[in-house]
């Protein structure tokens, strides 16, 4: 059994990514970056990835995630919010912890490629 089984597969994995999502988008720290962005493709692509860590047979069709978003100027701050409102939504789902964990730290091990170097200011 996969971790995207253990997760309890599409249905929560999809329901997680969709809720975050949402949140990032709406909230008042990061969701300026999501201004003009299609909010239903990039909750396509947050579940590809999210599915594809988690061992999922999904392709991620996504633009590079690097190059994508190095230009808009990340900070370390902002990343972890997302971070922080990922967890909350994996966590709410009820996915099991090792599964939470392998999820999250998919995304922590990103944080170097792709924020700026800085942190809060």
């Amino acid at each position: 059994m996969t971790p995207f089984d253990q997760a309890g597969g599409e249905p929560v994995v999809r329901g997680v990514v969709d809720r975050f999502v949402d949140r990032a988008f709406d909230d008042m720290i990061i969701g300026f970056f999501f201004t003009g962005r299609d909010r239903a493709r990039v909750k396509q692509h947050e579940y590809e990835h999210a599915a594809g860590v988690l061992g999922a047979p999904v392709a991620y069709t996504g633009r590079p995630i690097v190059p994508l978003h190095r230009p808009l100027k990340i900070n370390a701050g902002q990343f972890r919010r997302r971070l922080a409102l990922l967890r909350q939504e994996i966590e709410r789902a009820g996915v099991p912890a090792a599964v939470a964990e392998l999820w999250v730290s998919a995304q922590y091990a990103m944080e170097r490629q792709i924020t700026d170097g800085t942190d809060c200011v």
